[in-house]
């Protein structure tokens, strides 16, 4: 699926072309900006985008493979960025994670994905919106790109350092089915891992892009670019920050189930005890010598008796005392 806009910087209009041969056409007059966004193509769709406007086939492979880290890339006549869009998935424990290829040029922007992106169609709004700002070129394209997908981070983080922060609680409260709660806290934890094996890459990318000189972007536009650096900086920070947590809240986790368990083996151990104290007293008596004395006492079965129950009452009184129970 192709959809191309045109804008006249110049004139302010914005136009939808049909065909990628009209947008290469369009591409070589004065004051034309354009986005092409190709959702799900296919390898020949790619290679015929890469004839159009020259890509190198490196980066043409790159967008046909997934899982590409996140990075910016640096040919002749324009740049290759991967970022991806996050979202949750309330049917599933695992981040709803798409990627995003970018082919940018002087005056164009061409976006590469699976699936619908919902954060596109955002971008399309604001981009129209901001007329004033299309002489800065496709710079300003590529930070309204970057800033929207950036700021749908943020409510994906909230939501999983509520989720962390309430495990916590149940935690220290004592609230915890323990089946459950390590399932939970290792889905939680695997989710910032995900987002950090994003974010951190994705910042680093920024960071090339505003700490370079850069004859692609206008320099009003490299102001904007440092402020997503600034948000994806502030989200990686968290993300490290509850990442840590939630190690330390594994490692208390593990602590009170061996704490737990200690407690079970040691009542375990109390009840041997006694029972081996009981099982000492009839294996005595219970010898097959001739010449046992107490075998012949009239209440010689009743004296064991309570002699057993004796040596019982006294380990577990003993055993109470150093709160093996």
């Amino acid at each position: 699926m192709l959809k191309v806009i045109h804008c006249d910087t110049h004139e302010h209009i914005f136009r939808h072309l049909t065909s990628l041969e009209q947008a290469s056409e369009v591409r070589t007059t004065p004051n034309a900006l354009l986005w092409l966004d190709l959702q799900s193509p296919s390898e020949q769709e790619l290679a015929k985008l890469g004839q159009e406007f020259q890509l190198h086939p490196l980066a043409i492979e790159d967008a046909t493979r997934e899982h590409q880290r996140p990075k910016v890339e640096e040919y002749e006549s324009f740049y290759f960025v991967v970022f991806y869009s996050v979202s949750l998935n309330a049917n599933s424990p695992e981040l709803d994670i798409c990627e995003l290829d970018m082919f940018l040029g002087k005056n164009y922007l061409i976006t590469v994905h699976n699936g619908h992106i919902l954060e596109l169609d955002e971008v399309e709004q604001r981009w129209t919106r901001n007329a004033k700002q299309l002489e800065w070129g496709v710079g300003v394209l590529l930070y309204t790109l970057l800033d929207t997908i950036v700021d749908r981070y943020f409510p994906v983080v909230d939501e999983m350092v509520n989720q962390a922060e309430e495990l916590e609680d149940q935690l220290f409260t004592g609230a915890v089915r323990q089946a459950v709660f390590t399932q939970e806290l290792l889905e939680v934890r695997k989710r910032f891992l995900t987002l950090r094996r994003i974010a951190t890459p994705e910042r680093d990318a920024l960071n090339t892009l505003t700490n370079r000189d850069n004859p692609i972007f206008d320099e009003h536009a490299l102001v904007y670019f440092r402020d997503v650096y600034d948000h994806i900086t502030r989200l990686a920070d968290t993300i490290d920050l509850y990442r840590d947590q939630l190690s330390t809240t594994m490692d208390a986790n593990l602590s009170i189930v061996s704490n737990d368990l200690n407690k079970v083996m040691r009542t375990l151990t109390s009840a041997s005890i006694i029972l081996m104290a009981d099982s000492l007293l009839a294996g005595i008596w219970g010898m097959n010598f001739v010449n046992i004395p107490e075998l012949r006492l009239q209440y010689g079965y009743f004296g064991a008796l309570v002699l057993m129950a004796a040596v019982s009452i006294l380990l577990l009184f003993f055993f109470k005392r150093l709160r093996w129970f």
